[in-house]
Formats: structure tokens, sequence, C-alpha cells
């Protein structure tokens, strides 16, 4: 989960405030954002059980006010983008990846 930019919540009137994205990923991709990670043995074995985890970190942020945003991303985009910017595809290439998309998401929304 990464902190994004200061955007407005649907849910809250008034200024902006700070966003916390989480990369969302697809079952059917689990296995290949296993297989092109550098950092694979810090990730959950299954999906099932990164889903579990990602669900409760979600739980656990709404529980303590802060508003989080599921960025759905899809592996093949993201390894990609790794390899135009030079990167490994580790946790700080998803967090940044994430970031960019939820970015470009509210840009087009705001069209």
């Amino acid at each position: 989960m990464v902190r994004s930019r200061k955007q407005k919540s649907p849910e809250r009137s008034g200024s902006a405030e700070l966003v916390t994205c989480v990369a969302w990923y697809r079952a059917e991709q689990w296995p290949r954002l296993l297989e092109v990670s550098v950092d694979r043995s810090e990730l959950e074995r299954t999906y099932d059980e990164w889903q579990a985890m990602a669900t409760k970190g979600l739980a656990d942020l709404a529980r303590a006010g802060v508003w989080a945003r599921k960025v759905d991303v899809d592996v093949d985009e993201l390894v990609e983008w790794c390899r135009s910017e030079g990167r490994a595809v580790d946790g700080a290439a998803r967090a940044a990846f994430a970031v960019l998309k939820l970015r470009q998401t509210n840009k087009e929304q705001a069209k």
C-alpha cells in the first residue's frame, strides 16, 4: 500500500486529502507476478493468501479513517513499464506503478 497525492474523496466534502492506493492484482496473473518479481520471496505464495492480506489491510485502513483505493494492475503492463523505466519489478516499482495508474485514472475521470 502506498500513499498517493492529495485529491477529493467522493465520500467526503471539503478540501483535498491524502489518498492511499493499493495495487490490486488479478488471480490469473498471480503466477506471472511471482515469476517476474525480484522480491518474490516477500510476496504471498498464493493469490488467495495475498488477497486475504490485502483485504485485511484495506479494512484496517478504513477503521483508521484512511481512504484507500484499489488500483487494478495488469502484470504485463507493469513489466513493460518497469522495462521502459529501467527498473526491476520489486515492491518499490509496484508501488510507483500503482500511483501512476491512480493518477492516470484521476486525469481520465476529470475530463
